[in-house]
């Protein structure tokens, strides 16, 4: 098929638009006449301008270009669109880009300055060099650079508009430390710190409670990069002196507990903060007799590390389960067979020691409890029926003939009166 030649040069031309507006295809391009100057007002030629824009319907693009010397550079970019205007210069800069709100046909001036650095060293008070101590430097109170002192102490700043900044340099372990700079084209500047202490005051808590309890003692377990220390918890609370300006894991140490570690940050005067644990899941199984009639049913119960009834944990006999606890924290378990039986009880977290219950097949074999009590549920319930003569489900009969014998005492006391 023949494709005439303006037809080509047409999708050619219309791919490079694509390009150039990074895809807003269909859009309303605006002209942007950018007007570059420094600071003596006098125009910048020769320099790159970068727009990056988006649209109201979140579309993205850049376009750029280079002054001309009379400091003018035409870009296009969608109407209506926000658009933010800098240079790319190794002589001139901007230390924000210049924001357009809803760009239109129209002139827009861009002032630069000339750029400028400065190289900050940063000392103890024994003047040693430290290295990676956080260097902000702030124009108007707002940080407009920022980095890290390196191996030899010292960090050398983006580059900046020439003009004074505050300098501020901190550290884990020292006070803040902070100085005027003036920015020419290649600055020095020596910022000394000094070590320095807070307190940090820990509140120690058991959350499994509402509203959480104290734990009364046990220990804390303060760490950062600076520092890392324990400190004993009395009446629910620890005290100790740690280094400023320092991130802080806290967590507690105590037998039998285990709990999520918090974070606190330490400035310089006196923090606090509240750190909760809660005891390590435990499961104990108590059955209620150490043996029972086979066939017959003993009741177990369940409990978890506060000594609270364990709700809805599987037991399981000789490796096979047989059901889940109820809201007493109860089960019935048979006993079918004779010998020892084991049982254990299981939840997500946590599987409790295993307990024996001897499966026997006499009354008085059962009877030999050291609590003189069985513990086996004919009915199946999960209740203990137990006899005076230790004979499970004869307690009625025994009952029975107790009442006859005593109906014929009264009958010969009556006879012999008469």
């Amino acid at each position: 098929m023949n494709v005439p030649r303006a037809a080509v040069v047409a999708v050619a031309v219309l791919a490079v638009a694509v390009v150039a507006t990074g895809g807003a295809v269909g859009q309303e391009q605006v002209t942007l006449t950018v007007s570059v100057t420094d600071q003596q007002g006098d125009a910048v030629g020769g320099v790159t301008v970068e727009a990056a824009w988006e649209t109201e319907s979140g579309e993205t693009g850049t376009a750029t270009g280079t002054t001309a010397s009379n400091g003018n550079v035409l870009l296009d970019a969608p109407a209506n669109a926000s658009v933010e205007l800098d240079v790319d210069d190794d002589r001139y800069v901007r230390n924000r880009p210049l924001r357009i709100d809803n760009a239109s046909e129209g002139d827009v001036a861009l002032g630069v300055s000339r750029s400028g650095t400065a190289t900050v060293s940063v000392l103890d008070a024994e003047n040693r060099t430290l290295a990676d101590a956080t260097v902000t430097v702030r124009e108007d109170g707002r940080s407009i650079d920022r980095g890290t002192t390196g191996s030899d102490g010292t960090y050398e700043t983006a580059r900046l508009e020439r003009g004074t900044y505050e300098i501020e340099v901190v550290k884990p372990g020292y006070f803040e430390g902070s100085r005027e700079v003036t920015v020419s084209a290649n600055s020095e500047a020596t910022v000394t710190i000094e070590r320095g202490t807070a307190t940090l005051d820990v509140r120690v808590f058991d959350d499994h409670f509402d509203p959480p309890t104290a734990i009364e003692t046990g220990s804390v377990r303060v760490s950062s990069s600076v520092f890392d220390g324990r400190v004993s918890v009395t009446d629910g609370t620890a005290s100790l002196t740690v280094p400023v300006n320092a991130l802080y894991t806290v967590e507690v140490v105590k037998d039998g507990y285990g709990g999520s570690p918090e974070r606190v940050r330490v400035r310089e005067s006196a923090a606090a903060t509240n750190v909760t644990a809660q005891r390590t899941p435990a499961l104990t199984v108590v059955p209620a007799n150490e043996r029972v009639l086979v066939g017959e049913t003993t009741r177990v119960t369940v409990r978890n590390a506060y000594d609270e009834p364990a709700t809805g944990v599987t037991v399981v006999v000789d490796g096979e389960s047989v059901g889940e606890t109820d809201d007493r924290g109860e089960i019935g378990v048979e006993i079918s067979s004779t010998g020892s039986r084991t049982i254990v009880a299981r939840s997500d977290d946590a599987e409790s020691d295993p307990v024996t219950v001897e499966g026997v097949e006499t009354a008085e074999e059962a009877d030999s409890d050291a609590d003189g009590e069985n513990g086996s549920d004919a009915d199946g319930d999960g209740g203990s029926e137990t006899t005076d003569d230790g004979i499970p489900g004869f307690g009625v009969v025994a009952a029975v003939i107790a009442l006859l014998a005593a109906a014929a005492v009264v009958g010969r006391r009556r006879d012999s009166q008469k």
